[in-house]
């Protein structure tokens, strides 16, 4: 039996290497700690040395080739451990006799194969009796069309997972016609109607006002019109949910057949962990093989990111139990050991890669555990609000952004004497039109031509391809104050319209933010934002950067100040406006930021540059 040797973990924090040598070629016979190549880090040029002896018979790589840890580098044969392994490779034959096997498995060769023989009977022996429940789904979806169609509340917008029932405007006995609003939910951002996708009588109203909603749940149950498509499918894909249970039932069983306790022969280590059995363990689980590498090291595998988050929060990874692929220590396990788990245990079981995505941005900035508060009655009556949507919606967003974004803010000032007086002049002109001409709405035509000249400014940064995402449009996001917290509406296109267009537009998205009738899509997609305090107060401030965005701009409140002229050689009352720029400093360096909000102001001081 052919063994394969992968790349080892060679060092904290380096995930990848790229191969500079191969010493070893087909045929070659290798002992084990014997160099076979050297790969170059981002620090060194380093020798991996042979985990195991034996005759080469294959190598995977090539000089130039980046190869990432746990890669397979060359595959031997005729060593030690392939000889164990032909040796018993018809030892399990027979279900009865896998459980004495195991118990006595003393390395992870062993372990590896007494596992699949176990996975493999068990899948013959529960080959007959699943015809029966693949029968059960074939039946299932008339079930739906007797009892009536059910409507449920579908995907509302990125990152909504939830809402909460604030109205119900159909009642049992109604008819309701596809597309006719059935509930009204409460999101993080805003109030949204959610239609019925069928029509026909109501039966059933499975929500109450108040009540919080998942994506999917059902909301009513109709009669007498055509079935959703979504019921149909619905029990076909109860299918599937049903296997994760069944698998890591099977899993576990393998696990538990094994060894827990962790004898060292001398072969033992000739075999990465990734070659042991790749069932998924319970939280805290011993590893079912032995983790010695051949220099008597305690192996622990963990990748070097993961090592440096367990450094960062003072966790020892060697006490970790992982619950990955064979016993891999996963970024949740480290939390587990420190004590602030993220999800439940069960959770990690039962769906180990289900939401890989979702689960990065928390994984990238683990907040950190809210410090204990005082008992604040002893000093006097105390009253205790719930947050609203929007107020943790602010909550989570402003936390991930500050503990996830390297800011710098950069202040300056803009002499808007001259454009005052212009809008006061044209001002006119834009209340025909139905609006109101201020100086936000010509800050947004500024800064959306701005953005065209400085595309930097309107893109993001993509850590995982490392990669700069630049966008061939300008969406401007614009705070509002609304009684119910902040709210920001995006205005599509910004360097396409007119500042009466922008007037017009605006004015409809701040009077929906107000009214909590914003939809999702008007929340989303903004490139940059603008912040505008200057009709409270303050002369100056520092916006947080709202991600993915990589710079937002504060505006405050602006007026008359001294300003020394040089050719008449006295000061002259001038009306200056103060702006912040607070940016990004991975993408935008201290020199960009000054030239982009130098730019705006000298276009506000010079009216006409706004159309150049």
């Amino acid at each position: 039996m052919a063994q394969e040797l992968k790349l080892p973990d060679v060092g904290d924090n380096i995930e990848q290497g790229t191969v500079v040598s191969v010493l070893v070629k087909a045929g070659d016979t290798v002992t084990e700690g014997q160099p076979i190549i050297e790969i170059e880090t981002d620090k060194a040029v380093i020798e991996v040395p042979a985990s195991a002896g034996g005759t080469v018979e294959s190598v995977a790589v090539n000089v130039g080739d980046t190869v990432k840890i746990g890669a397979v580098l060359l595959t031997l044969g005729g060593g030690a451990a392939s000889a164990g392994a032909a040796a018993d490779a018809s030892a399990p034959v027979s279900p009865a006799a896998e459980p004495d096997i195991a118990t006595v498995a003393s390395d992870a060769d062993t372990a590896n194969r007494v596992a699949q023989a176990q996975q493999q009977s068990q899948k013959e022996q529960a080959a007959p009796p699943a015809a029966a429940p693949a029968s059960a789904p074939a039946a299932a979806p008339s079930a739906p069309a007797s009892a009536g169609a059910q409507i449920t509340l579908p995907d509302v917008g990125d990152n909504i997972e939830q809402g909460t029932v604030v109205t119900v405007l159909v009642k049992a006995g109604d008819t309701v016609t596809e597309g006719q609003p059935v509930i009204e939910i409460e999101t993080d951002k805003a109030v949204i109607e959610v239609p019925a996708n069928v029509g026909g009588t109501v039966q059933t109203v499975n929500v109450n006002v108040g009540d919080t909603v998942k994506i999917g749940a059902v909301l009513l149950t109709l009669s007498g019109g055509a079935a959703a498509p979504a019921a149909a499918q619905a029990p076909v894909a109860s299918a599937p949910a049903s296997a994760p249970p069944t698998a890591s039932t099977q899993a576990d069983v393998q696990v538990s057949a094994l060894s827990t306790e962790r004898p060292t022969p001398p072969g033992a280590g000739q075999q990465s962990p990734e070659r042991a059995h790749p069932a998924t363990q319970q939280p805290g689980a011993e590893r079912p093989y032995n983790t010695q590498a051949y220099d008597n090291r305690l192996l622990v595998p963990a990748a070097p990111s993961i090592r440096r988050m367990a450094r960062e929060i003072g966790v020892d990874i060697h006490d970790v139990h992982g619950t990955g692929i064979a016993g891999r220590i996963s970024e949740e396990d480290v939390r587990r050991a420190a004590g602030t788990p993220s999800v439940a245990a069960v959770g990690a079981v039962a769906a180990p890669v289900a939401q890989p995505a979702a689960s990065a941005p928390a994984a990238a900035a683990p907040a950190p555990a809210a410090a204990p508060l005082p008992n604040f009655e002893k000093w006097g009556t105390v009253r205790r609000e719930d947050m609203s949507g929007i107020r943790k919606a602010t909550v989570r967003s402003m936390a991930a952004s500050w503990s996830s974004i390297p800011m710098v803010t950069h202040f300056d000032k803009a002499d808007v004497t001259r454009m005052e007086e212009v809008r006061k002049q044209f001002g006119a002109r834009v209340e025909k039109a139905g609006g109101k001409l201020t100086m936000t709405h010509i800050l947004m035509k500024v800064v959306a031509n701005a953005l065209r000249k400085f595309p930097k400014f309107g893109a993001s940064l993509d850590l995982a391809a490392n990669q700069v995402v630049y966008k061939d449009y300008v969406n401007l996001g614009v705070a509002v104050d609304t009684p119910v917290g902040l709210l920001v509406p995006v205005l599509k296109d910004a360097d396409r319209k007119s500042i009466t267009e922008i007037v017009l537009e605006l004015n409809e998205l701040a009077g929906k933010a107000r009214d909590r009738k914003l939809k999702p899509d008007e929340m989303q997609g903004a490139t940059f934002t603008i912040s505008n305090l200057g009709g409270i107060g303050g002369h100056a401030f520092t916006p947080i950067v709202n991600s993915p965005e990589v710079a937002i701009l504060g505006v405050s409140r602006g007026g008359f100040e001294p300003v020394w002229n040089r050719e008449t050689n006295a000061f002259e009352p001038r009306n200056m406006l103060p702006l912040s720029l607070t940016y990004d400093h991975r993408l935008i360096d201290g020199a960009d930021a000054a030239r982009f909000v130098r730019h705006i102001c000298e276009t506000l001081e010079d009216p006409f540059l706004i159309s150049l």
